[in-house]
């Protein structure tokens, strides 16, 4: 009987103890959980201050549940802050040539300017106007593309004399700035599938932006596999240690001293969205002085 009472006493002080310790894990992982939760981002868990195996496995799926809240709650804070950025950038752009515009229609009001004056401040206007359209279009692509409601009509394209056409177009930016252009493109058809509008736009983006960067020399080439073909824009710009590659491709990524004229900064973004779209990829190196953009498409071998 007394052997009953002691094992009876013993077990209950044993249980007791066990539920007092189990208790102050719960009361402590609440407080816990509380000062986690006032502040989630911090790279906070909950511990446990006492063995217990349900606990530790309660309080795992817990710090499971924990991380995964922390990283979409990380991830959220920087996009807010990345649209926060890219809201400015977009009102800064599109009212640095609306300022103008404004500025120079209040001067045509003045009766005592020359038609001369006149004719020259329309001109300015028509500028600003058209660099105005070619920003909103900018967004207004990025919006569909990031949307994927970009629509091709895909078919057979020569992207050797569509580049041709192309560079031809732009001979006079390249000569005005004193560009010396070095092509390496064979005299051969070389055929991809692909949507007419897109290689054009592609191509056009590419060429603006060595026009607008490269110090003295541009060169494209181009070099066919068996089943790829690249396209190679190189230019040499001005403090070349200063471009960052991994971030050409960044919405809005520019030097601060290209925020005013007129450029979005998407025009590489969304031409590494084209070119994606199409199936194919751009890279981008820096060696030798030069920046280099690399296009690979799939050759299309029936053409």
């Amino acid at each position: 009987m007394i052997f009953m009472v002691i094992v009876l006493f013993f077990t209950s002080v044993y249980f007791s103890a066990r539920f007092f310790l189990l208790s102050k894990n719960v009361r402590e992982a609440k407080d816990d959980l509380n000062e986690i939760c006032e502040d989630i981002e911090r790279n906070r868990r909950l511990t446990l201050f006492s063995p217990n195996e349900d606990m530790e496995n309660l309080l795992k799926e817990m710090n499971n549940y924990l991380e995964i809240t922390q990283m979409e709650k990380i991830k959220s804070s920087r996009r807010e802050k990345e649209l926060r950025k890219e809201i400015e950038n977009i009102s800064h752009d599109l009212r640095t040539p609306l300022t103008s515009i404004l500025g120079y229609v209040e001067l045509m009001k003045d009766e005592e300017i020359s038609n001369e004056e006149k004719y020259e401040y329309v001109s300015i206007v028509e500028k600003k106007s058209r660099a105005l359209k070619n920003l909103i279009q900018d967004f207004y692509d990025l919006s569909r593309l990031e949307a994927d409601e970009y629509k091709m009509e895909i078919k057979n394209i020569d992207v050797h004399k569509e580049l041709m056409e192309q560079l031809l177009i732009f001979y006079n930016d390249f000569d005005k700035k004193n560009i010396d252009v070095e092509l390496n493109l064979g005299d051969e058809a070389i055929i991809i599938q692909g949507d007419l509008k897109i290689i054009e736009r592609i191509f056009i983006n590419l060429i603006q932006n060595a026009i607008k960067y490269t110090k003295d020399t541009f060169k494209v080439s181009i070099k066919k596999s068996s089943d790829n073909i690249d396209i190679i824009f190189s230019n040499n710009v001005e403090n070349l240690e200063e471009i960052d590659a991994e971030k050409l491709f960044n919405r809005f990524y520019m030097k601060d001293e290209s925020r005013n004229n007129q450029s979005s900064g998407l025009g590489l973004t969304i031409t590494k969205f084209l070119i994606e779209k199409m199936n194919g990829s751009i890279k981008t190196e820096i060696n030798d002085n030069f920046i280099h953009f690399k296009i690979t498409f799939k050759h299309d071998l029936k053409g």
